[in-house]
């Protein structure tokens, strides 16, 4: 009997303890879990390594724009250029950085991006219904997350794009969304916008901290604006 009794306290102790350690794993914050300083998110694409690395925003903040995010974010970019200080995480290159600029470019001489107004961070989407067509049929607008994963042709996304900007700008399509009005991209953008869009996809948990610890330095003395 007393042999019993020492298996069931020794089984009650074993379940205390595993309890235990489940609840402190649960418990732990994102940085113990990744072993990385200052980490918030829960998101993992290389965009967000960027984010990370280069101190970028994560979303806009109540009641702030779109448009002022995004200026929030330009302003950040320009001081690191300025020092030499953009850094890139693994996977992430000048075309796809250039590529992220014309994505949030929304004033200026150079081509107006405008895409942030309804695909702001972090979830690339605004949750709401616009129409990109001639009948007007408004649409949740989709996040360009995960865009490999589910299988979109992003170029031809974005040439769709280009082409509803332009019918709505020649006035000959109202029932198109006033945004694409104040879009200004062409086919010499695709490729920098393709690239920077692949950057949303994530990765797993393990490989995030990698995308972080090999980054690099961008040199941004040449042609960056």
């Amino acid at each position: 009997m007393k042999r019993v009794e020492s298996w069931k306290m020794l089984f009650l102790w074993g379940a205390f303890t595993l309890s235990g350690l489940l609840v402190d794993a649960a418990e732990k914050s994102i940085e113990e879990k990744t072993r990385i300083h200052r980490l918030s998110t829960t998101k993992r694409a290389i965009y967000d390594a960027f984010a990370y690395i280069n101190r970028i925003p994560e979303k806009a903040e109540e009641e702030e724009s779109p448009q002022d995010f995004a200026g929030r974010i330009f302003g950040r970019l320009a001081n690191q250029e300025g020092r030499i200080l953009v850094k890139l995480p693994a996977g992430m290159d000048r075309a796809s950085y250039l590529g992220l600029k014309t994505f949030l470019r929304y004033e200026g001489k150079a081509g107006v991006g405008n895409c942030v107004a309804c695909h702001a961070p972090a979830n690339f989407t605004d949750l709401k219904r616009h129409s990109m067509t001639r009948d007007g049929t408004p649409k949740p607008t989709p996040s360009l997350r995960n865009l490999k994963k589910r299988k979109i042709d992003i170029r031809k996304v974005i040439m769709g794009k280009i082409a509803a900007s332009r019918q709505k700008r020649s006035g000959k399509s109202g029932g198109i969304a006033e945004a694409y009005a104040q879009m200004n991209i062409s086919k010499k953008d695709v490729p920098g916008l393709v690239a920077f869009l692949g950057l949303l996809d994530d990765v797993p948990d393990k490989d995030f901290r990698g995308l972080i610890l090999n980054a690099r330095l961008l040199d941004t003395s040449g042609d960056i604006e």
